[in-house]
Protein backbone atom coordinates (compact mmCIF):
# COMPACT_ATOMS: atom_id res chain seq x y z
CA UNK A 1 0.00 0.00 0.00
CA UNK A 2 2.53 2.42 1.21
CA UNK A 3 4.46 1.83 -2.05
CA UNK A 4 1.70 2.32 -4.68
CA UNK A 5 0.95 6.23 -2.59
CA UNK A 6 4.61 6.58 -3.19
CA UNK A 7 5.19 5.54 -6.75
CA UNK A 8 1.73 8.19 -7.54
CA UNK A 9 3.40 11.23 -5.78
CA UNK A 10 6.51 10.71 -8.28
CA UNK A 11 4.24 10.28 -11.33
CA UNK A 12 2.48 13.05 -9.80
CA UNK A 13 5.39 15.25 -9.28
CA UNK A 14 6.76 14.17 -12.35
CA UNK A 15 3.58 15.80 -14.69
CA UNK A 16 3.61 18.79 -12.74
CA UNK A 17 7.47 19.50 -13.07
CA UNK A 18 7.12 19.06 -16.81
CA UNK A 19 4.18 21.19 -16.96
CA UNK A 20 6.03 24.19 -15.20
CA UNK A 21 8.86 23.25 -17.55
CA UNK A 22 6.81 23.74 -20.59
CA UNK A 23 5.37 26.96 -18.96
CA UNK A 24 8.79 28.73 -18.32
CA UNK A 25 9.57 27.63 -21.85
CA UNK A 26 6.68 28.65 -23.57
CA UNK A 27 6.84 32.37 -21.81
CA UNK A 28 10.76 32.60 -21.91
CA UNK A 29 10.01 31.60 -26.34
CA UNK A 30 7.32 34.47 -26.17
CA UNK A 31 9.45 37.45 -24.61
CA UNK A 32 11.81 36.46 -26.78
CA UNK A 33 9.70 36.59 -29.81
CA UNK A 34 7.90 39.82 -28.38
CA UNK A 35 11.73 41.21 -27.81
CA UNK A 36 12.87 40.05 -31.92
CA UNK A 37 9.09 41.57 -33.11
CA UNK A 38 9.56 45.51 -30.92
CA UNK A 39 13.14 45.08 -31.82
CA UNK A 40 12.26 45.01 -35.39
CA UNK A 41 9.44 47.77 -35.32
CA UNK A 42 12.25 50.09 -33.76
CA UNK A 43 14.82 49.18 -36.14
CA UNK A 44 12.00 50.02 -39.19
CA UNK A 45 10.48 52.92 -37.31
CA UNK A 46 14.07 54.09 -36.88
CA UNK A 47 14.92 53.49 -40.78
CA UNK A 48 11.91 55.61 -41.71
CA UNK A 49 12.15 58.63 -39.49
CA UNK A 50 15.62 59.11 -40.56
CA UNK A 51 14.51 58.93 -44.31
CA UNK A 52 11.87 60.88 -43.48
CA UNK A 53 14.31 63.65 -42.12
CA UNK A 54 17.22 63.27 -45.00
CA UNK A 55 14.56 63.87 -47.23
CA UNK A 56 13.35 66.83 -45.58
CA UNK A 57 16.48 68.62 -45.08
CA UNK A 58 18.13 68.23 -48.13
CA UNK A 59 19.11 70.67 -50.28
CA UNK A 60 19.72 70.99 -53.87
CA UNK A 61 23.74 71.97 -54.05
CA UNK A 62 23.78 68.87 -50.96
CA UNK A 63 26.36 66.19 -51.59
CA UNK A 64 24.44 63.28 -49.82
CA UNK A 65 23.00 60.05 -50.89
CA UNK A 66 20.45 57.62 -50.02
CA UNK A 67 20.05 53.85 -49.54
CA UNK A 68 17.35 52.26 -50.26
CA UNK A 69 16.70 49.11 -48.34
CA UNK A 70 14.22 46.56 -49.55
CA UNK A 71 13.83 42.80 -49.45
CA UNK A 72 14.78 40.10 -51.62
CA UNK A 73 11.00 39.66 -52.38
CA UNK A 74 10.47 42.95 -53.29
CA UNK A 75 13.68 42.39 -55.47
CA UNK A 76 12.48 40.04 -57.00
CA UNK A 77 8.78 41.60 -57.63
CA UNK A 78 10.42 44.88 -59.35
CA UNK A 79 11.93 43.03 -61.65
CA UNK A 80 9.01 40.90 -62.92
CA UNK A 81 7.53 44.01 -63.51
CA UNK A 82 10.33 45.34 -65.57
CA UNK A 83 10.64 42.49 -67.41
CA UNK A 84 6.94 42.68 -68.56
CA UNK A 85 7.01 46.56 -69.69
CA UNK A 86 10.16 45.67 -71.91
CA UNK A 87 7.44 43.33 -73.46
CA UNK A 88 5.30 45.18 -75.78
CA UNK A 89 1.81 45.35 -75.00
CA UNK A 90 0.57 44.63 -78.77
CA UNK A 91 2.51 42.64 -81.20
CA UNK A 92 4.07 44.85 -84.21
CA UNK A 93 2.12 44.71 -87.47
CA UNK A 94 4.08 45.74 -90.91
CA UNK A 95 2.30 48.56 -92.61
CA UNK A 96 1.18 48.43 -95.81
CA UNK A 97 3.11 50.13 -98.60
CA UNK A 98 2.26 53.72 -99.37
CA UNK A 99 -0.23 53.84 -102.86
CA UNK A 100 1.61 55.06 -106.17
CA UNK A 101 1.69 58.58 -106.71
CA UNK A 102 0.56 56.98 -110.17
CA UNK A 103 -2.74 56.05 -109.28
CA UNK A 104 -3.78 60.17 -107.55
CA UNK A 105 -2.87 61.87 -110.73
CA UNK A 106 -5.94 62.80 -112.89
CA UNK A 107 -6.90 60.68 -115.92
CA UNK A 108 -6.06 61.99 -119.20
CA UNK A 109 -8.61 63.75 -120.88
CA UNK A 110 -7.03 64.31 -124.36
CA UNK A 111 -9.49 62.02 -126.03
CA UNK A 112 -12.27 64.33 -125.29
CA UNK A 113 -11.20 67.52 -126.94
CA UNK A 114 -13.27 66.25 -129.88
CA UNK A 115 -16.24 65.07 -128.29
CA UNK A 116 -18.02 67.63 -130.41
CA UNK A 117 -17.68 69.30 -133.56
CA UNK A 118 -15.84 72.46 -133.12
CA UNK A 119 -17.92 75.77 -134.68
CA UNK A 120 -16.28 76.72 -137.85
CA UNK A 121 -14.07 79.62 -138.07
CA UNK A 122 -16.12 81.57 -140.24
CA UNK A 123 -18.37 82.37 -136.95
CA UNK A 124 -21.57 80.09 -138.96
CA UNK A 125 -22.62 76.72 -136.58
CA UNK A 126 -22.05 73.00 -139.03
CA UNK A 127 -25.08 72.89 -140.48
CA UNK A 128 -26.85 75.67 -139.09
CA UNK A 129 -27.97 77.82 -141.64
CA UNK A 130 -27.70 81.63 -141.55
CA UNK A 131 -27.77 82.37 -137.55
CA UNK A 132 -28.40 86.60 -138.46
CA UNK A 133 -27.78 89.08 -135.85
CA UNK A 134 -25.40 86.63 -134.35
CA UNK A 135 -21.97 86.92 -136.43
CA UNK A 136 -18.90 85.55 -135.02
CA UNK A 137 -21.35 83.05 -132.80
CA UNK A 138 -19.59 80.39 -130.59
CA UNK A 139 -16.92 82.42 -130.56
CA UNK A 140 -14.45 81.98 -127.24
CA UNK A 141 -13.51 84.28 -124.38
CA UNK A 142 -11.38 86.56 -124.64
CA UNK A 143 -8.57 85.34 -122.92
CA UNK A 144 -7.88 88.63 -120.60
CA UNK A 145 -10.86 88.02 -118.15
CA UNK A 146 -13.14 87.99 -120.57
CA UNK A 147 -15.78 85.73 -122.05
CA UNK A 148 -17.94 85.22 -125.53
CA UNK A 149 -20.78 83.31 -125.94
CA UNK A 150 -23.04 83.02 -129.50
CA UNK A 151 -20.62 86.35 -130.03
CA UNK A 152 -21.93 88.16 -126.87
CA UNK A 153 -18.94 89.58 -125.13
CA UNK A 154 -19.03 90.09 -121.68
CA UNK A 155 -15.96 91.00 -118.88
CA UNK A 156 -14.75 89.56 -115.72
CA UNK A 157 -13.70 86.37 -113.80
CA UNK A 158 -17.29 84.34 -113.20
CA UNK A 159 -19.33 83.96 -115.73
CA UNK A 160 -22.57 82.73 -115.13
CA UNK A 161 -24.96 80.45 -118.07
CA UNK A 162 -28.43 80.04 -117.88
CA UNK A 163 -29.57 77.94 -120.39
CA UNK A 164 -32.78 76.89 -121.94
CA UNK A 165 -33.72 73.43 -122.46
CA UNK A 166 -37.09 73.03 -122.71
CA UNK A 167 -39.22 71.11 -124.92
CA UNK A 168 -38.90 73.46 -127.62
CA UNK A 169 -35.38 73.23 -128.34
CA UNK A 170 -35.61 69.90 -129.77
CA UNK A 171 -37.22 71.51 -133.12
CA UNK A 172 -34.35 71.70 -136.09
CA UNK A 173 -31.09 71.92 -134.76
CA UNK A 174 -31.15 74.54 -132.23
CA UNK A 175 -30.01 71.75 -129.26
CA UNK A 176 -26.74 70.97 -131.35
CA UNK A 177 -26.16 74.93 -132.15
CA UNK A 178 -26.57 76.32 -128.01
CA UNK A 179 -24.56 72.67 -127.22
CA UNK A 180 -21.42 74.14 -129.73
CA UNK A 181 -21.93 77.76 -129.03
CA UNK A 182 -21.33 76.47 -125.14
CA UNK A 183 -18.74 74.50 -125.33
CA UNK A 184 -16.54 77.37 -127.44
CA UNK A 185 -17.32 79.77 -124.85
CA UNK A 186 -16.10 77.37 -121.87
CA UNK A 187 -13.19 76.15 -123.71
CA UNK A 188 -11.99 79.83 -124.58
CA UNK A 189 -12.56 80.73 -121.00
CA UNK A 190 -8.55 81.48 -119.73
CA UNK A 191 -7.27 79.28 -117.21
CA UNK A 192 -8.27 82.05 -114.08
CA UNK A 193 -11.71 82.28 -114.71
CA UNK A 194 -14.65 80.39 -113.23
CA UNK A 195 -18.16 79.28 -114.73
CA UNK A 196 -21.31 77.76 -113.89
CA UNK A 197 -24.20 76.41 -115.61
CA UNK A 198 -27.55 75.99 -115.13
CA UNK A 199 -30.02 74.36 -116.80
CA UNK A 200 -34.14 75.12 -116.81
CA UNK A 201 -37.15 74.36 -118.57
CA UNK A 202 -39.85 74.01 -115.43
CA UNK A 203 -37.65 74.28 -113.10
CA UNK A 204 -33.25 74.44 -112.41
CA UNK A 205 -30.82 71.99 -112.84
CA UNK A 206 -26.90 72.54 -112.30
CA UNK A 207 -24.94 71.17 -114.73
CA UNK A 208 -23.75 68.49 -112.86
CA UNK A 209 -26.23 68.38 -110.36
CA UNK A 210 -24.68 70.96 -108.06
CA UNK A 211 -24.47 74.91 -108.32
CA UNK A 212 -20.85 75.66 -107.54
CA UNK A 213 -18.01 77.17 -109.72
CA UNK A 214 -15.99 75.62 -111.95
CA UNK A 215 -12.10 76.39 -112.81
CA UNK A 216 -11.51 77.03 -116.79
CA UNK A 217 -8.93 74.39 -116.61
CA UNK A 218 -8.24 71.68 -118.87
CA UNK A 219 -9.65 69.12 -116.61
CA UNK A 220 -12.90 71.05 -115.80
CA UNK A 221 -13.43 72.00 -119.29
CA UNK A 222 -13.42 68.32 -120.30
CA UNK A 223 -15.60 67.46 -117.71
CA UNK A 224 -18.20 70.14 -119.26
CA UNK A 225 -17.67 68.69 -122.51
CA UNK A 226 -19.14 65.46 -121.69
CA UNK A 227 -22.03 66.98 -119.41
CA UNK A 228 -22.58 69.42 -122.05
CA UNK A 229 -22.91 66.46 -124.95
CA UNK A 230 -25.44 64.91 -122.74
CA UNK A 231 -27.95 68.00 -122.49
CA UNK A 232 -31.76 66.86 -123.45
CA UNK A 233 -34.56 69.45 -124.27
CA UNK A 234 -38.13 68.41 -121.92
CA UNK A 235 -40.56 70.57 -120.41
CA UNK A 236 -41.59 74.51 -120.15
CA UNK A 237 -40.24 77.36 -119.46
CA UNK A 238 -39.74 78.86 -116.25
CA UNK A 239 -36.06 80.44 -115.93
CA UNK A 240 -36.92 81.94 -112.17
CA UNK A 241 -35.63 79.04 -110.52
CA UNK A 242 -32.61 78.90 -112.26
CA UNK A 243 -31.85 83.00 -111.62
CA UNK A 244 -32.59 81.79 -108.05
CA UNK A 245 -29.61 79.02 -108.49
CA UNK A 246 -27.24 81.68 -110.09
CA UNK A 247 -27.84 84.46 -107.13
CA UNK A 248 -27.57 82.12 -104.50
CA UNK A 249 -23.94 81.05 -105.19
CA UNK A 250 -21.11 82.72 -103.63
CA UNK A 251 -19.09 84.76 -104.50
CA UNK A 252 -21.60 86.35 -106.91
CA UNK A 253 -21.21 86.00 -110.94
CA UNK A 254 -19.21 88.98 -113.00
CA UNK A 255 -21.62 88.51 -115.44
CA UNK A 256 -24.76 86.17 -116.67
CA UNK A 257 -25.64 85.03 -120.07
CA UNK A 258 -29.66 84.52 -120.19
CA UNK A 259 -30.52 82.62 -123.43
CA UNK A 260 -34.07 81.55 -124.00
CA UNK A 261 -36.14 80.47 -127.36
CA UNK A 262 -39.30 80.49 -125.53
CA UNK A 263 -41.79 82.58 -124.05
CA UNK A 264 -42.20 83.92 -120.04
CA UNK A 265 -44.65 85.97 -118.65
CA UNK A 266 -43.63 89.89 -117.92
CA UNK A 267 -43.01 89.07 -113.82
CA UNK A 268 -40.11 87.05 -115.06
CA UNK A 269 -38.55 90.71 -115.39
CA UNK A 270 -39.64 91.86 -111.99
CA UNK A 271 -38.41 88.74 -109.88
CA UNK A 272 -34.63 88.78 -111.67
CA UNK A 273 -34.76 92.58 -110.78
CA UNK A 274 -35.78 91.80 -107.20
CA UNK A 275 -32.96 89.31 -107.35
CA UNK A 276 -30.37 91.80 -108.87
CA UNK A 277 -31.68 94.76 -107.09
CA UNK A 278 -28.53 95.06 -104.54
CA UNK A 279 -25.64 93.98 -106.79
CA UNK A 280 -26.59 94.62 -110.57
CA UNK A 281 -24.90 92.22 -112.18
CA UNK A 282 -25.01 92.73 -115.99
CA UNK A 283 -27.42 90.07 -117.63
CA UNK A 284 -26.42 89.53 -121.34
CA UNK A 285 -30.07 88.36 -122.79
CA UNK A 286 -30.10 86.06 -126.01
CA UNK A 287 -33.18 85.33 -127.58
CA UNK A 288 -32.97 81.91 -129.76
CA UNK A 289 -35.01 81.92 -133.37
CA UNK A 290 -37.96 83.05 -131.35
CA UNK A 291 -38.75 86.85 -130.32
CA UNK A 292 -41.65 85.75 -128.45
CA UNK A 293 -39.84 87.18 -124.98
CA UNK A 294 -38.34 89.85 -126.49
CA UNK A 295 -39.34 92.57 -124.85
CA UNK A 296 -38.99 90.96 -121.37
CA UNK A 297 -35.34 90.36 -122.35
CA UNK A 298 -34.89 93.69 -123.58
CA UNK A 299 -36.11 94.51 -120.09
CA UNK A 300 -33.88 92.61 -117.96
CA UNK A 301 -31.24 93.84 -119.95
CA UNK A 302 -32.22 97.38 -119.14
CA UNK A 303 -32.43 97.28 -115.70
CA UNK A 304 -29.20 94.93 -115.29
CA UNK A 305 -26.88 96.71 -117.24
CA UNK A 306 -26.66 94.44 -119.79
CA UNK A 307 -27.28 93.41 -123.17
CA UNK A 308 -29.41 91.83 -125.85
CA UNK A 309 -29.26 90.11 -128.74
CA UNK A 310 -31.46 87.84 -131.07
CA UNK A 311 -30.18 85.15 -132.83
CA UNK A 312 -32.24 83.98 -136.02
CA UNK A 313 -31.36 80.28 -136.84
CA UNK A 314 -31.30 77.78 -137.26
CA UNK A 315 -34.62 77.17 -138.36
CA UNK A 316 -37.92 76.81 -135.81
CA UNK A 317 -40.31 74.28 -136.01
Amino acid sequence: MDGDLQHRDIADETLTDRIVRFLRRATIAGLAISLAIHLLLAIFSYLFVVDRSTVAHAGVGDDGFELAVMSEEQLSELQEAALQLAEPAVPEVPLPEVMDQELLSAPDTSDLANLLDPVEESGQLTGGGDLGDGSAIGSGGTGTGGASFFGVEAQGRRFAYILDVSGSMAYGEKMDAMRRALVQSIDGLDGGSQFLIVLYSGDARPLGGRAQWKDARDRDKAWARRAIAQINPSGSTNPTPAFMEVFGVRPRADAIYFMTDGEFPPRVAIEVASLNARHKIPIHCISFVSRASERVMRQIAAESGGSYTHISGPGGP
